[in-house]
Order: structure tokens, then sequence, then C-alpha cells
């Protein structure tokens, strides 16, 4: 016959399988199954930024958010030497370059400082798809441009990247 302690025993491994397995089971079930989101693409604007660089005290930030084939863009900005002419993405280009005008933001009022909103469907260069302008973004290969009266081409500039 067998010793309490070996009955206690065989009973124990048993139990502790048990208890491993549901504990298991537990983490298995409460992993993030969270789908990620929109993608989502960002700059910083600065003058040190253009091509060439400008020294100006204008800054600013970019964020785009592409939900199905609608991007939803905002972009901040202050300290500009006037109130703003233009706003584009431009591509494609690296940090050193510069690039034609694939997407125009509406400019209308807005001033020295200030915040841009707005969507767009597509580029208005037939030969970037959406596809590519994903790509350019994603890559580093667009960048967002404002400019004024006093600068042109550009006063600040920030190349876009694929916010992880």
């Amino acid at each position: 016959m067998h010793s309490p302690a070996i009955q206690s025993r065989a009973l124990f491994a048993p139990a502790g399988l048990m208890a491993a397995i549901i504990v298991a089971a537990s983490v298995v079930a409460c992993e993030d199954t969270t789908e990620p989101g929109p993608p989502t693409f960002v700059a910083s604007l600065n003058g040190a930024s253009e091509v060439p660089a400008k020294a100006v005290g204008g800054t600013g930030s970019a964020t785009i958010v592409k939900n199905g084939a609608t991007y939803t863009y905002t972009i901040t900005y202050t300290g500009m030497s006037g109130p703003l002419t233009m706003a584009h993405i431009h591509g494609p280009a690296s940090a050193t370059a510069n690039a034609v005008v694939i997407v125009p933001f509406t400019t209308t009022g807005a001033g020295a400082s200030g915040t841009l909103t707005g969507t767009f469907s597509s580029t208005n260069n037939p030969a970037i798809t959406n596809d590519s302008l994903d790509v350019l973004m994603r890559t580093g290969n667009a960048y967002v441009n404002l400019h004024t009266a006093a600068n042109v081409p550009g006063e600040i500039r920030g190349q876009l990247s694929q916010q992880p």
C-alpha cells in the first residue's frame, strides 16, 4: 500500500499541471489583439531643414493620417516671418534635395502662426499614386514645406516619416 506522502504527491502533480495550463491559457487570452491604427506620418518643421537652410524663427509640426483612401492633415506652425502664402507636400526628395509639389494645402487666411487642417484623396501629380505617396512618406522621401512672401521657395520644412 502507498504511504500518504506518495498519494499526496500523486494528486499534487496533476493539480500543478492543471494550474500551469490555466495560467498559460489566461496569458494567451489576455494578449493584446488590438488592430493597428491607421498609418500616421509626422514631420517636425524648421528653417534648418530647408534646402538651402534658412536662419528663421519659425517652427512647426505636421501629422497626416490615412484612413482608407482619405488623408487628413494637421499642420501647426508658429513664428513665421509673415502670413503663409503656400503649403505643400513635395517629393520625391531626400532631406538634402528639393522636389516638385505633389499635394497642395489650402492656406487662405493663414497667419504667421496657426493650424492648417483638411483632407485630400489623391496627389496632384498623375505620376505619383497614393501607394507611391505612402511609400515616399514612410521612407522619408516626401516633405512638408511652408512658404511666406519673405521666403518664397520655403521658410520651414520637415521630412515625413511613418509614426511607429
